[in-house]
């Protein structure tokens, strides 16, 4: 029995051993994880700060407003479902994946107003606020739209 007892004892204490370096290399890739996430939030965040349009006049803002709501219309799978004077929003699409998009719009005190476009879809992020299994896909697609909505918005700055 004392045998039997030190050759699991052995048995137990080999394979503890030979799973240290498992865990480390897990913590180590979970780290990675978290930094990479971190900076792919920071290039969204910087993205779409960038791909802000800027307009002063009433006539080129609503020209600019009415050119964010067909874009938002164009690259949205689900259709506009709300427009204030401050946002253009559509519905969550029901597939994981796909990113949707919505506009806002912000006056300034000196009378000047930025258009921002936004976006997110399904599967982005876990339920920790952290990266979803969808995020990379996602945050591609988003960062994608941000360059054509420059793109597309560029004459108004």
């Amino acid at each position: 029995m004392s045998r039997r007892l030190s050759y699991g004892w052995a048995l137990g204490l080999t394979l503890l051993i030979a799973s240290l370096p498992a865990c480390t290399t897990y913590r180590e890739t979970g780290r990675d994880a978290n930094a990479a996430f971190r900076r792919s939030e920071t290039e969204l965040q910087a993205r779409r700060e960038q791909s802000a349009i800027q307009c002063a006049t009433p006539d080129d803002c609503a020209q600019a407003w009415a050119r964010a709501r067909a874009f938002v219309q164009r690259h949205s799978p689900t259709p506009v479902e709300r427009t204030t004077d401050e946002t253009i929003e559509t519905r969550m699409p029901h597939e994981f994946g796909i990113a949707y998009f919505w506009a806002v719009r912000q006056m300034a005190a000196d009378g000047t107003t930025t258009i921002r476009l936004k976006g997110m879809c399904r599967g982005m992020y876990s339920t920790g606020n952290g990266p979803g299994w969808l995020y990379a896909r996602c945050a591609e697609q988003i960062l994608q739209a941000q360059l054509e909505f420059v793109r597309e918005m560029g004459s108004v700055r």
